[in-house]
C-alpha cells in the first residue's frame, strides 16, 4: 500500500493554516495510517512594521495591523469555518513585532521531544487564534509548552539556544528551495513515486483527494469514515480538542445539522464538553 507524505509549509499564526486543520482531520480518517504530515516553518512576519499583504488589506504596521488582521480573519472564517476570537486580539506591537519566536519555539519543541512538537504547534495556533494570547511573548510560549507536557527548564533552554534558531533558518531555506511563496503550501509525495506536487494556498479535501489519486495511479482511494462515539474517542485521543468543523469534515455526515445533532447528543450526555468560541465551538472529552 502506498504511503503519502504531506509537507506543510506553514506559520503558527497563519489564519489559512488554521483553516486547513479540518482538511487534515478528513485525510486522517479517510486514509487511516496512510498519510504522514510534516511541518516546515515559514516565518510569515519578520517585522510587522515592514510587512504588507495588500490583497488582504494588511499594511498598517504595529499600530494598526491587529485591527486589519481581525477583519481578514472574519472574512476567512466564512470560507473555512474554524473558530476565532477577534475580541482582545493584540498579537503585534513594537515589543512583539514578529512571528519568528513562534516558529523558533516549534523547532525547539522538535529538539526537546519530537513526539510532542506537533501538539505544541496546534496549541500555539489555538492560543493565538481562539484565545487572543500574545504568542510572540517567550513567557507565553513556555507556558504553552508546559501545557502539552514539555518540561519547562529543558524547553526554555532549547528555545533560547542557537540550535533552535538555526533549525528555523534551515526551514526557511527549505521554503525557498521548494518555491513556496504563500502559506499554507503543501508538498504531496507518494512513496517516492512520480513527481511530488506542490499545492499553494487553501486546499480543499477534494483537491487533496484528486492529487493522491493521481500520484498513486488510482490505487489509493479514501475509505468510509462513519461517525460514532468510538470514532470520536479515537480522534480526540490524537487531538484532545476538536473544532466542530474538524469533526464535521472528519466523518461522513449527511449534513452540518446532522453533525451538530450528533455532537449535541454526546454533549448532553456529558460524554463531551462544549467550549464556544466566536461563531463556532470546540469539543473535548468529558471528565
Amino acid at each position: 500500500m502506498k504511503h503519502i507524505t504531506i509537507t506543510n509549509f506553514t506559520d503558527p499564526v497563519c489564519i489559512w493554516c488554521w483553516g486547513t486543520e479540518p482538511i487534515f482531520r478528513a485525510l486522517e480518517t479517510h486514509y487511516p495510517d496512510l498519510v504522514e504530515f510534516r511541518y516546515v516553518m515559514g516565518g510569515l512576519v519578520d517585522d510587522i512594521n515592514n510587512f504588507a499583504d495588500p490583497d488582504n488589506g494588511i499594511d498598517a504596521g504595529a499600530e494598526g495591523a491587529n485591527e486589519q488582521i481581525v477583519e481578514h480573519w472574519i472574512e476567512a472564517v466564512e470560507v473555512h469555518g474554524m473558530p476565532v476570537k477577534p475580541e482582545g486580539f493584540h498579537l503585534f506591537s513594537n515589543e512583539f513585532p514578529s512571528t519568528y519566536p513562534q516558529n523558533i519555539a516549534y523547532k525547539a519543541a522538535q529538539i526537546v521531544d519530537p513526539g510532542k512538537a506537533d501538539a505544541y504547534l496546534r496549541r500555539i495556533r489555538e492560543a493565538t487564534l481562539t484565545e487572543a494570547k500574545v504568542t510572540g511573548d517567550v513567557d507565553v510560549l513556555i507556558e504553552l509548552a508546559c501545557e502539552v507536557g514539555l518540561e519547562r527548564a529543558v524547553f526554555s533552554k532549547a528555545l533560547k539556544s542557537k540550535k533552535a534558531e538555526q533549525a528555523f533558518h534551515a526551514d526557511l531555506r527549505l521554503n525557498h528551495e521548494a518555491g513556496v511563496e504563500v502559506f499554507p503550501s503543501f508538498l504531496v509525495e507518494a512513496d517516492g513515486e512520480g513527481e511530488p506536487v506542490l499545492l499553494r494556498g487553501f486546499i480543499t479535501y477534494e483537491e487533496f483527494k484528486d492529487v493522491i489519486r493521481s500520484l498513486t495511479q488510482g490505487t489509493l482511494l479514501p475509505t468510509a469514515a462513519s461517525p460514532s462515539m468510538e470514532a470520536i474517542h479515537a480522534l480526540l485521543a490524537k487531538h484532545p480538542k476538536l473544532a466542530f468543523e474538524e469533526v464535521y469534515k472528519a466523518f461522513d455526515f449527511a449534513s452540518r445539522e446532522q453533525a451538530h445533532l450528533f455532537l449535541e447528543d454526546l454533549i448532553g450526555k456529558q460524554i463531551l464538553i462544549k467550549e464556544e468560541v466566536g461563531l463556532s465551538y470546540f469539543v473535548r472529552m468529558g471528565l
